[in-house]
């Protein structure tokens, strides 16, 4: 391990083109640790470089510096005035992911392709965003997805439900099922306006709606 730090120390240019790759990598996954951790890693690179190898070194160490400097300013102000295209990537593939949606509502659902999605509400200054998703099957969910809706649908109310529950969560007085059914259409709704951490913030919300024997099904996920 120690030969390693070494290595990287050493080779100058190692630690200042790591730290590159992870500014490049905070923008596609928009990540404020890689910009951290490579602002770190090139502050001490230069530290280094000017102590063990004198001021030619550190000074060109010091120029890519201030070149990711230049990045990381680009990627936060890119976090506090997003595009609508930034905003929408963003939790497209979080929300219309069929992982993500699975761990949700806390049932299996059958392979999917989103159809149609569109942000249908903006409000940049407040980060309020709304996006409207449908997806569409390849085979429609069978009789015991919607058996197994119905039992979830039908369980008691836990007196303080467990922080990791995908089919109770809390309200302003109560807790209340995020499970719904209205004759044939079944819905899930889950916000976060109360303290919980399930979705990507404090202020979201997520929606999931299917019709018994459909094949699409209604997606709405955004924050207030």
């Amino acid at each position: 391990m120690k030969k390693i730090f070494s290595y990287c120390f050493d080779k100058w240019w190692i630690l200042p083109l790591f730290s590159i790759v992870l500014i490049g990598l905070s923008f596609i996954f928009y990540s404020r640790w890689f910009v951290i951790i490579s602002v770190l890693l090139i502050t001490v690179s230069v530290i280094y470089q000017f102590i063990k190898n004198g001021w030619k070194t550190g000074f060109l160490t010091g120029t890519i510096m201030l070149v990711i400097i230049g990045l990381s300013a680009v990627w936060f102000l890119s976090q506090l005035f997003p595009r609508v295209e930034t905003i929408h990537r963003k939790y497209s593939k979080r929300y219309e992911n069929r992982t993500e949606i699975q761990r949700i509502l806390g049932v299996e659902i059958p392979k999917f392709k989103t159809v149609d999605s569109q942000l249908k509400h903006l409000n940049e200054f407040d980060s309020e965003f709304e996006v409207q998703s449908t997806i569409e099957f390849n085979t429609p969910p069978d009789h015991n997805f919607y058996t197994m809706l119905d039992s979830i649908c039908n369980l008691p109310i836990p007196q303080e439900p467990n922080i990791n529950s995908s089919y109770f969560c809390y309200g302003l007085e109560n807790i209340y099922r995020c499970w719904s059914k209205d004759d044939n259409k079944y819905k899930y709704e889950r916000n976060t306006d109360f303290g919980e951490k399930f979705l990507q913030s404090k202020d979201a919300y997520f929606s999931f709606e299917i019709i018994k024997g459909s094949k699409t099904a209604l997606i709405v996920y955004g924050n207030y």
